[in-house]
């Protein structure tokens, strides 16, 4: 991790675009290791289960824009999930071409684990930051995020 030794506001701005560029690579490199691993669950599936779990049923629409996925990718992905009874799929009331996906109680129990293990992760990484600190990176990363939005 780069220590800012120089005082400049300059200087701190690019050591950050360039921690940036890191955490984008990391994560392609984390993306790419799943597909070579076998796990429970990968970042994208857990994304998808993590909105389904907020807003109880949501369209495969929806968790492509949510996860970053391609529809195609997303259908094979919810196959899956759903081969493993940890999602289940039913055509909506209203419009029959639309495709709902909730989670099942296994699906549940699934995220609840997976969170638990997440939240245990970041309270050992990030937890002797205080409150300002944290505070801080979060306003940080949101303007990267409206950054990147604009772009």
């Amino acid at each position: 991790m780069t220590v800012f030794s120089e005082s400049s506001h300059e200087f701190a701005l690019e050591q950050l675009r360039i921690a940036m560029g890191e955490l984008f690579g990391a994560e392609r490199r984390l993306r790419g290791r799943e597909q070579h691993q076998a796990r429970d669950l990968t970042s994208s599936q857990f994304r998808a289960l993590a909105l389904i779990d907020k807003d109880n049923e949501v369209t495969a629409g929806e968790i492509a824009r949510s996860a970053d996925l391609n529809p195609a990718s997303v259908t094979a992905m919810l196959d899956l999930l759903e081969a493993r009874g940890i999602v289940e799929r039913r055509r909506a009331v209203t419009d029959r071409r639309m495709c709902l996906v909730s989670l099942t109680p296994k699906g549940r129990k699934v995220v609840e684990e997976k969170r638990a293990q997440w939240q245990a992760l970041w309270q050992d990484r990030l937890g002797h930051f205080t409150k300002e600190e944290l505070v801080a990176a979060f306003r940080v990363m949101r303007t990267m995020i409206e950054l990147l939005e604009e772009f």
